[in-house]
């Protein structure tokens, strides 16, 4: 009886390690981590295609803010969600270049939660007079 106890004990650490060791692998993915703010984006950049301001425009979705920044040339917008918490930190939908005014990147930043390394990736694209 001490024999099999001690066989059942030692499979089910091994079971619990093993199980341990496969949800790590899962939740600690940082794509599937950032899927969810993937998602926002797209959804945010979906339902303002079709209607591409002139001027750059802030909306919240859930916990997160986003920027949509008009791209004249392209009669589009860029969207930057500007607060995420899952890496890469700096999320863009569709990817493309975009030039802000210091205005209207002090615009933005007062806008709320707007994270360093977003900030950051800001200010390299404003465009000095």
């Amino acid at each position: 009886m001490n024999r099999s106890f001690f066989i059942g004990f030692a499979l089910a650490g091994v079971l619990i390690a093993c199980g341990w060791l496969v949800c790590r692998k899962m939740f600690s993915n940082e794509e599937l981590a950032s899927k969810v703010e993937w998602s926002i984006v797209q959804a945010v950049e979906f339902r303002h295609r079709d209607k591409p301001g002139d001027k750059i425009e802030v909306v919240k979705m859930d916990d997160y803010s986003l920027a949509g920044i008009p791209v004249p040339d392209a009669r589009k917008e860029i969207w930057i969600m500007l607060n995420p918490l899952k890496p890469p930190y700096y999320k863009q939908l569709p990817q493309g270049n975009y030039v802000l005014s210091e205005d209207e990147l002090k615009n933005i930043l007062a806008s709320g939660d707007v994270t360093s390394t977003v900030a950051s990736c800001l200010e390299s694209h404003v465009q000095s007079h």
